[in-house]
């Protein structure tokens, strides 16, 4: 038998043997499940107002019991549960002592801001904090120490909840000479939204 036979014959048995191989490896049982559709959606917490990026308040040459009103409405656009706090994250100047801020939560059928014609402050709540400008910033300046104000009869707000908020700044009729020529300086009111 000739080297060329032999060499024949072996790659004749190699294919044989992996064509068994093969349909061994085909022939397996098998079988499947699947749970398609997974899927994870971030949810949102957004928070927008009416005031067209101007001041509640500016006063300029106030002399004592000069006052300032302004209403803004603040609205809750995210998907899920929150908390919304109130609070000044800005120093305030040495005029912030002899300033009385009012702030009152509420509604308003039409809200144009700065405008507060029929704003409607809430029976229960209404009054979200009154005292002077310097005490307001230093009690309530960050998320942590913010006031919690919600949507009347509500825990937390829920998406397109609305709240009206009505700023009173005046500057005290008592205010002492000494406060001539002070000022506030430019300050933030700032309110933040948590989820839940």
């Amino acid at each position: 038998m000739s080297n060329r036979s032999k060499v024949l014959r072996t790659l004749l048995v190699l294919g044989i043997v992996a064509c068994i191989a093969g349909a061994g490896v085909f022939s397996a049982f098998s079988s499947q499940t699947e749970n398609p559709g997974n899927v994870i959606t971030a949810g949102t917490v957004t928070l927008e107002d009416n005031d067209g990026g101007s001041a509640l308040y500016a006063i300029t040459g106030a002399k004592p019991g000069d006052s300032k009103t302004s209403c803004i409405k603040v609205t809750y656009k995210g998907s899920l549960p929150a908390t919304v706090k109130l609070f000044i994250p800005s120093p305030i100047g040495e005029l912030g002592p002899y300033v009385n801020v009012k702030v009152e939560a509420g509604t308003q059928a039409t809200s144009t801001f700065p405008g507060c014609e029929g704003f409607a402050a809430y029976g229960t709540g209404g009054t979200v904090y009154e005292g002077t400008l310097s005490a307001l910033a230093t009690a309530n300046n960050s998320f942590a120490n913010g006031i919690v104000t919600n949507p009347t009869g509500q825990t937390s707000w829920e998406t397109n909840n609305a709240v009206v908020y009505k700023f009173t700044a005046t500057l005290s009729a008592s205010a002492p000479e000494a406060a001539q020529g002070k000022t506030t300086g430019t300050h933030t009111i700032r309110w933040e939204a948590q989820n839940q």
